[in-house]
């Protein structure tokens, strides 16, 4: 009875208090548009045959104000191929419109991607359930202001509006095609729609919506869904602030409308008392609005009215600040996804946050203990390589310093792995110089080359040779950017590094028992089961070249680079099949179509393109 009474008398801490008082005081929750949410029926697309601006649109007629209440609500993501115009020959239209036309007819599903098929996140899309009531389409070019000088004011109010519209939209299309402009001086693909800093915000507002998932449109026969937050990390990465912009001035207008969208999801994760995903979201101020001008958001008051002069500098009154805004009591607190307040820190990046918390005697080589859903990291990541997986250099070298360790025995993402795939190079020359191998493997075999690849960071892939007295195996991380989607600029590297782009698989990926268990499943499960685009991939993975992967991945931007490299399109895998039997049934681009009938040249073109490179004819 006095162990009931303790546990009753226990006070809430100041987030859990603050938390309550949602429940009863839900202001600011609603995204509210300052601008109308205008788009077009699914009839109305379907049988545009050139592109106008909104004003056009509006003056015929043809655009509808959504409501709920009318259907549903598609946002399409995209990128321009000109200046001045998003495609003026509509051939990424024709993409979309194909692709719709592939979702009304026979496909009955949209498979999830890659990641989120192998994680388990996430189920196919029935494709009944996108078409189960009337779609309405917003599409920046008609369904902002673009014309009129007076229209700036309106245009902004659009802008402000995006969280909002996001919102609304029951399902959200990044439509990524490969495709050259007219001029052959501009390549567009999934690459470059990563690094458009507008591509960004649109992305980094449906992961902060209810529903994150969200389709990436490649092809009009290739859709997968992206689900789960390891899949979005890694098909959409990057800041909005660090993304490329046509108009640089255009990034000082996003840091307040990522901040609406950001405090909306915290506020809906606290009134709904998930501690984990708020605390998750909170932290990642820091990545969130690299390169935009924004202060923290802090949503837990109270703290402050201490008044500054009450507290003691030498005390570690960050950490307390902390336990404040995160609704930890303590640096042993674990909440219910297993994680504690110094693998939070670590997302933070905040390293005198960290200098705190170790003094308060926090564990460096403390990993976390469950799978966190906001993250999706297995269990068992440490700080440090939490760290290096949200770019946070000054922590990387702050927890070398204090003798973190640098050992870990996670299956995929253990600190060198995590700064291969996504951090400075900086930090991989930090833990190098840490004695961390760059010939280590993960359980599945995979080595710190190969993580680079399929992430495609130039940067590892360039430092990494620095460190070792011995090449390292360039060839089989080819296979790798080719399936995670590593683009030209990529595969140039490796060649550089002097990779075989006409290498056959043989038992390295089959090396690890956890990667010959994997195998083993997904060819039973292709031959005997049901097919999925990673079953179909494993299934002809034995003795298949890094352009087989690339086509059954429709990775089209690494095919034209691999092929303009010199790889061959009539070698044949294990199973007897050559590149081309993949491409049956599937829409290629028409500079792949030409290298399967022999011309190259439109494929060497792109890859120049995409790497940045424009011919000048003199």
């Amino acid at each position: 009875m006095a162990c009931c009474s303790s546990t009753a008398a226990r006070a809430l801490t100041p987030l859990a208090q603050y938390a309550k008082s949602l429940n009863v005081q839900l202001d600011g929750l609603e995204l509210h548009m300052e601008f109308p949410m205008y788009t077009v029926s699914l009839g109305t697309l379907l049988e545009m045959s050139h592109l106008e601006p909104h004003e056009a649109l509006k003056e015929r007629g043809l655009l509808v104000e959504f409501h709920r209440k009318m259907g549903k609500a598609v946002f399409v993501s995209h990128q321009w191929i000109e200046a001045h115009h998003p495609d003026p020959d509509c051939t990424q239209l024709r993409v979309l419109q194909d692709a719709l036309r592939t979702v009304i007819g026979n496909l009955q599903s949209i498979p999830v991607d890659v990641v989120s098929e192998t994680l388990n996140h996430g189920r196919p899309l029935p494709t009944s359930e996108l078409l189960a009531e009337p779609l309405f389409f917003w599409y920046d070019y008609f369904s902002a202001p673009q014309k009129e000088e007076r229209s700036k004011s309106y245009l902004q109010l659009a802008i402000n509006s995006i969280p909002a519209f996001v919102n609304a939209c029951s399902f959200f299309f990044a439509l990524v095609p490969v495709l050259e402009n007219s001029r052959g001086t501009n390549v567009i693909s999934p690459g470059s729609w990563h690094g458009r800093g507008w591509c960004r915000l649109e992305r980094t507002c449906r992961e902060l919506s209810e529903d994150h998932d969200w389709i990436v449109v490649k092809s009009p026969s290739d859709l997968e869904l992206i689900s789960g937050a390891v899949a979005s990390t890694r098909a959409g990465s990057g800041p909005v602030g660090e993304g490329a912009f046509t108009v640089p001035e255009d990034r000082l207008k996003l840091g307040p409308v990522l901040m609406t969208a950001l405090k909306r999801k915290l506020k809906r994760l606290l009134e709904t008392q998930d501690f984990p995903g708020y605390r998750a979201f909170l932290n990642q101020q820091r990545a969130l609005f690299r390169g935009l001008e924004c202060d923290a958001f802090e949503p837990v008051p109270g703290f402050d009215q201490i008044g500054f002069d009450q507290i003691d500098l030498k005390s570690p009154w960050r950490a307390m600040k902390f336990f404040h805004q995160n609704g930890f009591r303590n640096v042993s607190d674990t909440d219910r996804c297993g994680w504690m307040p110094l693998h939070y820190a670590a997302v933070n990046g905040d390293p005198l946050l960290v200098k705190d918390l170790l003094l308060l005697r926090a564990d460096p080589d403390q990993g976390t203990k469950k799978v966190h859903p906001a993250f999706g990291f297995e269990t068992g990541m440490l700080p440090l390589s939490i760290s290096c997986l949200f770019r946070n250099t000054e922590l990387v070298q702050l927890l070398i310093s204090t003798k973190a360790s640098v050992a870990s025995n996670v299956v995929i993402h253990g600190p060198l792995h995590c700064a291969a795939a996504r951090s400075t190079r900086e930090s991989i020359r930090i833990l190098l110089e840490a004695r961390c191998s760059p010939l280590e493997q993960n359980s599945f075999g995979g080595t710190i080359l190969q993580m680079a690849a399929y992430y495609g960071s130039s940067e590892a892939i360039d430092e990494l040779p620095r460190h070792v007295n011995t090449a390292l195996n360039a060839s089989e991380a080819l296979h790798s950017a080719a399936l995670g989607g590593a683009g030209a600029e990529v595969v140039h590297r490796l060649v550089e590094m002097r990779a075989d782009v006409n290498i056959q698989t043989d038992e390295h990926f089959r090396r690890k028992p956890l990667m010959r268990a994997v195998y083993t499943l997904l060819t039973l499960q292709h031959r005997f089961y049901k097919v999925t685009p990673f079953s179909r991939i494993m299934y002809h993975a034995e003795g298949a070249t890094p352009l087989m992967v690339a086509i059954l991945a429709c990775n089209h931007e690494c095919a034209a680079a691999l092929i303009a490299a010199g790889a061959q399109v009539n070698l044949r895998n294990a199973r007897g099949c050559a590149a081309a039997d993949f491409i049956i049934g599937h829409s290629l681009p028409d500079f792949l179509r030409e290298a399967f009938e022999g011309k190259v040249e439109a494929c060497h073109r792109v890859s120049l393109l995409a790497r940045g490179w424009v011919e000048l004819t003199l």
